[in-house]
């Protein structure tokens, strides 16, 4: 079981699965989720960076670095590379940062683009929750699983 818990994060149609220890007096408050694993598309990245260590430096500049999909990992498609890390919910969701390389003598600007997120509060700043619409509709699919990952750490 332990196994499953670490190999995480766990998709189901392209979203997010929460797995965690049950006991007895386990109860589920999803308004406390703090953490959530989330699929990127790093766009910008110079060719060098992208390497096991590399991929993980850039990768914790929007959160936790969990994962990439085996396209990344092997380099065969190299427009943007494809990522899993954990963000921290309670903070701003970053769009772009700038790296240094000796490549170029200006940073380089890398945007995020995230696959998919859930619905987000702007008012209590909870997510799959909406004070202006206290019933939230399902967030459609538009995301391509790739079952080839491979393990960043």
């Amino acid at each position: 079981m332990q196994a499953v818990m670490e190999k995480g994060p766990w998709l189901f149609g392209g979203k997010a699965i929460m797995l965690q220890q049950w006991h007895p007096s386990y109860k589920f408050d999803k308004d406390r989720i703090s953490k959530l694993p989330v699929w990127i598309r790093l766009q910008g990245l110079p060719f060098p960076p992208r390497t096991q260590v590399g991929l993980s430096l850039v990768a914790s500049m929007v959160g936790r670095p969990l994962s990439c999909d085996s396209q990344t990992y092997i380099c065969t498609r190299l427009e943007y590379a494809r990522l899993c890390v954990e963000i921290d919910v309670s903070l701003p969701k970053v769009t772009h940062f700038e790296i240094v390389s000796p490549l170029s003598a200006d940073p380089i600007a890398v945007e995020v683009e995230y696959e998919w997120l859930p619905p987000h509060c702007s008012q209590c700043k909870l997510y799959d929750h909406s004070c202006k619409n206290p019933n939230p509709q399902p967030t459609p699919n538009n995301t391509q699983l790739n079952p080839n990952t491979q393990p960043l750490s």
